[in-house]
């Protein structure tokens, strides 16, 4: 058999698994795919979201499903739950548990981050800017750079510089002069700014496979601590054996070499005034999707390496549970050890030994200081004088009246009246909505349509004020101005029949 029919077999074999057995294909083939993959973005990439606890995303699951049965009622009728565990079964959404939470979070898994690039890579195909001359340019540059950053030849270095310093005292020459400086056009302007869009999203997809090594490391350690087949010395050895090789292949010495980059004030601070600088160019003017997504950059990465760096404090605290099990372990040995001295002195009390010397057998272990925990003082109960306190029944009757005042928050109304206002795709303020569609419940009603604006993830500019009159509910003849954070809804992606508008 030939070299290059046995590579065609592996190849196809390899296809063939990847078609079978992996999660990023199940995704793609299923018959909820659209809608998985539409949920899944829309929640945790479009929302910027590393993880989401399990009661926050049964919320949005059901909203979600609440809007696609307006449309086609039939589709995931099943409850929230039960498609949030199937997915996390099939692998496209990680579940764990974090010590900070009390209930179970979810995440994106590296299989769902591929098909999610996968479907929006191919559809902004066919809707965006398809940057030919700037990617040319950027392979060239980089092979460039690979060319010059391999090679230990000190003149081939000096004379690359040295044709930077003419090149630059040419364009400096030229400046001084008086000629024009040459600008990209528009058009160059948008490519680049579109590669360096796909570049970013790839580079947040590419988190997850970080993660996911470090959670298999974990999961070998713990599991050779629970069959007890090997000693917590051998365990010890290959949990740092297994960090240590990662942070020396390919991609741990690229994510450390990321987060020393990032984590630098003086790159951070460079990096803000690019991207305050690119907000200002014309020729983006338009971009308003990939210019949000830009403005999030620097929190959405820190976030992400953030998140991967608890990962590795999570092995750092497995090795630590396997340190303190040893040392518990020599805490019940050294108890027996004195336990079984007592024994053999009242057992001797009536007839010392005739040389005075109580003997016994015992394995002296030798242990390292460092591997005691340190000292912590005692927590102290601070206790506090109880105060009389005087119930006001007339306040609490006012509140209870109050309160029984209140009108229940139609959410799914409020959701229809936003939907409504952006069928058309354009986004709308609340101010504006409002002056269109004026609140009826109040000051509460006002607050419904701000928490949906954080929920469904809305634009929420803090910065900026906009003053807001409605009427009140006990006086209706009397008006509120409450003054409220710029809140911008935009439109939703649903999917509508030929000729139907959602109800």
């Amino acid at each position: 058999m030939s070299s290059t029919h046995f590579m065609t077999t592996m190849h196809r074999d390899a296809l063939r698994t990847f078609f079978d057995a992996s999660p990023t294909a199940r995704l793609l083939r299923s018959d909820l795919a659209p809608l998985v993959i539409d949920f899944l973005n829309r929640t945790f990439k479009a929302g910027e979201s590393i993880s989401i606890g399990q009661t926050e995303l049964r919320v949005m699951l059901a909203t979600y499903q609440e809007e696609l049965h307006e449309i086609e009622p039939e589709v995931m009728r099943g409850p929230p739950q039960r498609y949030a565990t199937q997915w996390a079964e099939n692998g496209w959404l990680s579940r764990f548990l974090e010590a900070s939470s009390i209930e179970p979070q979810y995440q994106l898994t590296r299989y769902a981050e591929e098909a999610i690039r996968f479907v929006d890579s191919t559809l902004s195909k066919g809707n965006s800017l398809v940057g030919t001359e700037s990617r040319l340019r950027l392979v060239i540059e980089t092979l460039e750079d690979i060319v010059r950053g391999a090679s230990a030849d000190p003149n081939r270095r000096l004379e690359y510089l040295k044709l930077q310093r003419v090149a630059i005292d040419e364009e400096i020459a030229a400046i001084e002069a008086g000629k024009s400086v040459q600008v990209y056009r528009p058009s160059q302007i948008r490519e680049r700014f579109q590669t360096a869009i796909d570049l970013l999203k790839a580079l947040q997809s590419d988190f997850r496979a970080v993660e996911e090594r470090f959670q298999s490391i974990t999961r070998d350690v713990q599991q050779q601590q629970s069959t007890g087949d090997k000693t917590r010395g051998g365990i010890l050895g290959f949990a740092l054996d297994s960090e240590d090789l990662l942070k020396q292949q390919d991609e741990g010495i690229s994510f450390f070499a990321f987060v020393a980059f990032l984590f630098s004030p003086t790159q951070q601070a460079a990096l803000r005034k690019n991207i305050e600088e690119v907000q200002q160019l014309s020729a983006l003017a338009e971009e308003h999707e990939s210019l949000q997504h830009v403005r999030r950059m620097i929190p959405a990465l820190l976030a992400e390496a953030d998140k991967v760096m608890k990962t590795t404090a999570r092995l750092s605290g497995t090795l630590r549970r396997l340190l303190d099990a040893q040392a518990a372990a020599h805490r019940v040995r050294l108890a027996n050890v004195l336990r079984d001295i007592k024994q053999a002195a009242l057992e001797l009390r009536g007839q010392p030994p005739a040389d005075g010397v109580l003997s016994l057998s015992a394995d002296a272990g030798i242990a390292s200081p460092l591997a005691r925990t340190f000292w912590k003082p005692r927590a102290t109960f601070d206790p506090q004088t109880p105060e009389e306190h005087v119930v006001d029944l007339s306040a609490l009757r006012d509140a209870a009246s109050a309160l029984a005042r209140l009108t229940r928050l139609d959410f799914r109304r409020l959701r229809r009246t936003i939907r409504d206002a952006t069928y058309q795709g354009n986004s709308v303020r609340l101010a504006t909505l409002l002056e269109s569609t004026p609140v009826t419940g109040g000051v509460v009603e006002l607050l419904g349509y701000l928490q949906i604006a954080h929920d469904d993830k809305h634009e929420i500019d803090s910065t900026l004020i906009d003053t807001i009159c409605i009427l009140e509910t006990r006086h209706r003849d009397r008006s509120l101005r409450v003054r409220v954070p710029r809140v911008t809804f935009n439109p939703k992606a649903v999917t509508t029949r030929p000729g139907r508008r959602p109800k």
